[in-house]
C-alpha cells in the first residue's frame, strides 16, 4: 500500500516535470512558427508537432489533476450531502476512475496487439496484412516519424491513472487524506 503510494506521488512529480516541458516546448515552436511566417518562410511540421505536444500535454496534465484531485468536478450534490455519504461517494468516483483506467488499458492492449505482433516476429508488413491493424506503420504528415510515438501516451495515461486512481481510492479508505502538493 505504501509503495503505490509513494510510486503515485512520484509519477505526479514527474508529470509536474513533464508538463512544464511540454509548455516551454510549444511556447517555442509557436514563437518559431510566428518568427518564420513573419520572414515568409513557413514550417509546415511546426504546426503538427506542436499539436500532438498538446495532445500528449492534455494527457499528462489529466493523469495529474487526477493525481492531486484538482480535476473538474461536478459538487452539487456531494456537497448537499453529510460527510460519511461524501466519502462513499469519493471512494465511488475513485472506483469508477479506477476501472477506466483499466479499461484504457485493455483497449490500448487490443489496439497495439502487441502478442500478434510478436507472433509474426515483429514484421509489421505480415502484421498488417493478417490485423489490418496500421498503428505501427502510420506516418505523420509533416514530422515524418511514425504516430506510435505520440500514441504511446495512452497506455501510459492508462498505467499512471491506474496508479493514481488506486492510491487515491486507497486514501479514502484508509481516511490518510489527501497527497501533498507535488507542482
Amino acid at each position: 500500500m505504501r509503495l503505490l503510494l509513494k510510486a503515485s506521488d512520484g509519477i505526479a512529480r514527474i508529470e509536474a516535470v513533464v508538463l512544464k516541458l511540454l509548455v516551454a516546448a510549444v511556447l517555442g515552436l509557436m514563437i518559431l512558427n510566428v518568427a518564420s511566417r513573419a520572414v515568409n518562410w513557413s514550417l509546415y511540421w511546426v504546426d503538427e508537432l506542436a499539436i500532438n505536444l498538446m495532445v500528449i500535454f492534455a494527457f499528462v496534465g489529466s493523469s495529474l489533476m487526477f493525481a492531486q484531485r484538482r480535476h473538474f468536478a461536478v459538487t452539487l450534490l456531494s456537497d448537499a450531502v453529510s460527510d460519511v455519504s461524501r466519502r462513499r461517494m469519493a471512494i465511488t468516483v475513485q472506483g469508477i476512475n479506477l476501472a477506466f483506467a483499466l479499461f484504457l488499458a485493455f483497449a490500448c492492449w487490443v489496439w497495439f496487439d502487441p502478442a500478434t505482433l510478436a507472433r509474426h516476429g515483429f514484421d509489421l508488413a505480415v502484421f498488417f496484412e493478417n490485423t489490418f491493424n496500421s498503428v505501427y506503420q502510420e506516418v505523420t504528415n509533416t514530422i515524418g516519424v511514425r504516430r506510435l510515438w505520440f500514441f504511446l501516451i495512452m497506455p501510459v495515461f492508462a498505467l499512471t491513472l491506474a496508479i493514481h486512481s488506486a492510491a487515491c481510492l486507497l486514501r479514502d479508505l484508509s481516511h490518510t487524506g489527501e497527497e501533498g502538493d507535488v507542482s
